[in-house]
């Protein structure tokens, strides 16, 4: 009978440590994932774009956690010419 419920616990042990594992690791990604970086391309157009990197060749601000911020660095990095 303590065979059983001992062979019992141990599973669900390593059951739970599996799920805890994977939460933590999905956890991880995800927030790595949600970057917000400005950059500038080859026609000089500044643009905010999501990413996994945290900086690329190209990135003039960043990494930001929410796209507003990174909306505030790009008016601020790149400001748009007055009309004449």
């Amino acid at each position: 009978m303590k065979r059983g419920i001992f062979k019992t616990a141990v599973i669900l042990a390593v059951a739970m440590a599996f799920l805890l594992v994977s939460v933590l690791a999905f956890a991880a990604e995800t927030a790595k994932a949600k970057q917000w970086v400005v950059i500038k391309d080859v026609k000089g157009k500044c643009k905010v774009l999501e990413t996994a990197k945290a900086k690329t060749d190209k990135t003039i601000a960043g990494p930001f956690v929410t796209k507003d911020e990174a909306q505030k660095a790009k008016e601020k990095e790149c400001p748009k010419p007055a009309k004449k």
